[in-house]
């Protein structure tokens, strides 16, 4: 009599996950992956402003001059807002790392856009002045911190996103010193040249997974790490061993 009662309880709470698992799609839709459009925008921006930082676009004053507004609607809006918008997203899928790293980074390139605007209108008849090396200087080196705090958040993640962080908190850290070294401030920029390669990289991945896998294989691998794969081992290990003993108990 107990053991058809359990049975009967067993067969029971089957059919309500069973019924739970086909209502989820309305109770929680699917919420596409807003990396790809974060990565993108956030790759893109970086590279223009490398041009400034790097010298590509020129020497001369002109020519750097040029760089810097063809840099600011695109920080204001491409890199800003679109990462802001990504990160947003990031709260329907719950994603905490995600949602904090392209807020912040969307505020902080319509920061700079912000800056970049008040740099351009400052001129001798102007009211605004130019940024003060220091606080430029205190601004990246801070944005440095964060994101350094990010790459050591991200060795639970993939490899691909901990090398894009650890290539951008070292551009941000190089860019902080170079506001009084123009060699350093140089190095910084191919730094930066070298994240957005890896961000469009990733970029390009997460979107081929998405679509091409259909979200449940990875076409494109994004390297894992060891202690991250024995953990789910581990974790699927002791999900079989619960599965097991859960109809004797």
């Amino acid at each position: 009599m107990k053991k058809t009662q359990i049975d009967s309880n067993t067969q029971y709470e089957m059919l309500l996950v069973q019924e739970l698992k086909s209502l989820k799609e309305s109770v929680r839709p699917a919420v596409p992956n807003p990396a790809p459009l974060g990565l993108f925008a956030f790759g893109f921006t970086t590279c223009l402003l490398q041009l400034k930082h790097t010298r590509i676009g020129g020497d001369d004053p002109e020519d750097i001059e040029g760089v810097t507004a063809a840099v600011v609607g695109f920080a204001m809006f491409f890199g800003g807002f679109l990462q802001v918008v990504a990160g947003l997203t990031e709260i329907k899928r719950n994603n905490l790392f995600g949602y904090t790293a392209f807020l912040l980074f969307g505020g902080l390139w319509m920061s700079i856009g912000t800056i970049d605007v008040l740099e351009i209108m400052a001129h001798p008849e102007s009211n605004f002045a130019s940024p003060n090396p220091k606080a430029v200087t205190a601004l990246l080196f801070l944005s440095g911190l964060f994101t350094t705090v990010l790459w050591i958040c991200s060795f639970l993640l993939n490899k691909t996103l901990n090398l894009l962080f650890f290539l951008l908190a070292t551009t941000l850290f190089l860019l902080s010193g170079g506001v009084y070294n123009a060699t350093v401030d140089k190095i910084g920029g191919w730094f930066g040249i070298a994240t957005s390669a890896v961000a469009y990289w990733l970029a390009a991945a997460e979107l081929f997974n998405e679509i091409l896998g259909e979200g449940t294989r990875e076409v494109v691998p994004l390297g894992k790490f060891h202690w991250r794969r024995s953990s789910q081992v581990h974790q699927h290990h002791v999900e079989e061993v619960s599965d097991v003993e859960a109809p004797h108990e």
